[in-house]
């Protein structure tokens, strides 16, 4: 059981807070001359609680307190019993990850946040019959839910903006159902995922390289492989023939050298191929020279007219000229042509030769070409293979993963099964507070188990479901009926708060809060901590409660007397 007995700091920046057994209210009131209840620290007041019950420093409100309005070497303080044991946490903002546990007496200083959590689940959860079961901040999700819930939902218990997912361990854990299996699940299932996206890219490669999707490459991994053996085998025959080593590196030495003669004849005959257009008289044009001729007489002032034979005989010797000068190139071209043919001829021969040493059988056309397609063929079939094998043992591990998270199902669904009795007992609570509030008993609570990826889904249904008030009320049956039902409240640990939840119609309000004073005996034992405003209630309000309302009030601020004693401004987060 976990009961708080004093809130306090060092040095006091708030005034201490005794908390007692059973019901606590930290009240919001108003002053004459300001009507005014909500920014007094009511909400700030639970924060410190949470704070010395170990929450992270920067999920705290205590965090974003300015400096010069909070002292980093302010101590936060909190007594209180777990489990029979006496224990004092003493956090240091400045120093906020190394806390002290004063426990019976003795100190103990932790250098990590997780190990004072480590240790006080140890105390919590001492006589457990679970294997694994929540740890001590795991199960302080739904005692003291976030105000920035908003009590929108009976599983998420923080503030909406962090997008914290849903976890069910705890609730699990007090309905006496072994939260393993739903644990193990979760963590197989961001597994999958993991393992899915791995496949998908294997996939996304596969498809790269052979623009087939996986099925169609398995086909053309298998052509490939045919065609590596095949040439693997023409390749080991002739490494078998003797000499194979020795007049391999000549063969290879003779293909590169026939082709950088094939490729120079080739040069050499494309430029005698356009020597061969120019023939005849096609070098100039007559009426070109003609022109060209009168502007240099032109140019020169020479007014002497010359007769057409002239230009005629001005042509043909330029013509006679160039034509001797691709004349003489045409015969240096074939000339180097047949030293060329004559070169490959030689080559070509002498690789015959030394081919018909390998190759009996015709099985090889070229042996560097073989070579350089082998070794390519390899490459391709390596490639493809590593990526269709790893696409393969993805499939084959988010099977096996899938297989093991439908067996945790399964076991899950037995826990719940096998826990039935305890759930029914935990519904009959809420239908009997339903019944109070609201009259009637048209309520129910199930447990849904099923293989998508929330295996879990816990439905409680209520009159006039729906609404915001209506989903705060819900918490508050859920919540309250764990707490005090006499199945669920022996893995309880008895302790539990609410921060503003009652924004809720007021006939909703007063019977809710009559429910508690009337049922006050259920809280022996344990501790049930509500804030709220108490301009929520009219005089003629205050009439209709069964209990006193400052009977149970542990902390009153206003306006002038806030929680921290100051106005201040919260940082942005």
């Amino acid at each position: 059981m976990l009961q708080l007995k004093k809130l306090y700091s060092e040095p006091e920046v708030f005034e201490p807070i005794t908390f007692e057994e059973g019901f606590n209210l930290i009240l919001g009131e108003t002053t004459e001359g300001n009507v005014k209840t909500n920014g007094v620290g009511k909400s700030m007041a639970v924060e410190f609680i949470n704070y010395a019950l170990l929450k992270r420093h920067n999920d705290s409100r205590v965090s974003l307190i300015p400096e010069e309005d909070l002292s980093r070497d302010t101590t936060v303080c909190l007594d209180f019993e777990l489990n029979g044991h006496s224990i004092t946490s003493r956090r240091v903002i400045n120093d906020q990850e190394c806390p002290i546990l004063i426990i019976d007496g003795e100190r103990k200083s932790y250098s990590r946040l997780s190990d004072a959590n480590d240790h006080l689940s140890t105390l919590l959860f001492a006589d457990a019959v679970y294997e694994n079961p929540p740890s001590f901040r795991m199960m302080m999700g739904p005692l003291m839910r976030d105000e920035g819930s908003e009590f929108k939902s009976i599983i998420s218990c923080f503030d909406t903006n962090k997008r914290i997912p849903p976890d069910y361990t705890p609730h699990l854990f007090l309905l006496h159902v072994d939260p393993n299996p739903y644990s193990e699940a979760k963590r197989l299932y961001s597994e999958m995922e993991n393992v899915s996206k791995a496949r998908k890219k294997m996939e996304e490669n596969i498809t790269a390289l052979t623009c087939k999707n996986v099925s169609e490459s398995k086909a053309d991994l298998n052509e490939l492989e045919n065609q590596v053996r095949r040439i693997q085998g023409d390749i080991d025959r002739l490494e078998n023939i003797e000499g194979f080593d020795t007049v391999k590196d000549e063969i290879i030495d003779i293909e590169n050298q026939l082709e950088q003669e094939r490729s120079k004849q080739g040069v050499l005959k494309s430029e005698l191929s356009k020597i061969k257009l120019f023939r005849g008289d096609n070098y100039i044009d007559g009426q070109e020279v003609a022109d060209l001729y009168n502007q240099f007489k032109e140019g020169l002032g020479d007014l002497i007219k010359r007769e057409l034979d002239e230009v005629t005989s001005f042509k043909q010797k330029i013509d006679d000229f160039q034509r001797s000068i691709m004349d003489d190139r045409k015969s240096s071209i074939e000339q180097e042509i047949k030293v060329f043919e004559e070169s490959i001829s030689s080559l070509t021969k002498l690789y015959r030769e030394k081919i018909s040493l390998l190759d009996q059988e015709g099985l090889l056309v070229s042996l560097k070409q073989t070579i350089a397609i082998h070794e390519k063929k390899i490459e391709e079939f390596s490639a493809l293979s590593s990526f269709i094998q790893k696409h393969s043992d993805y499939d084959s591990e988010h099977k096996a993963k899938k297989r093991d998270r439908e067996s945790e199902v399964y076991l899950l669904e037995s826990y719940v099964n096998n826990s039935q009795e305890v759930i029914d007992s935990f519904e009959r609570t809420i239908l009997d507070m339903h019944d109070y509030i609201f009259g009637n008993r048209r309520s129910s609570f199930e447990i849904e188990v099923s293989k998508r990826k929330e295996v879990l889904k816990f439905e409680l249904r209520t009159d006039s479901d729906g609404s915001h008030s209506i989903n705060r009320e819900k918490v508050f049956l859920y919540d309250f009926a764990l707490l005090t039902n006499p199945e669920t409240s022996k893995h309880h640990p008895g302790f539990l708060v609410h921060d503003n939840i009652f924004d809720v119609d007021q006939d909703t309000l007063i019977k809710s809060i009559n429910y508690i004073g009337e049922n006050i005996g259920l809280l022996s034992g344990r501790q049930y901590i509500l804030t709220i405003n108490s301009d929520k209630f009219s005089s003629s309000d205050l009439e209709l409660l069964n209990i006193r309302l400052n009977d149970y009030s542990r902390a009153a601020f206003t306006k002038e007397n806030r929680f921290l004693k100051m106005q201040y401004q919260e940082l942005s987060p």
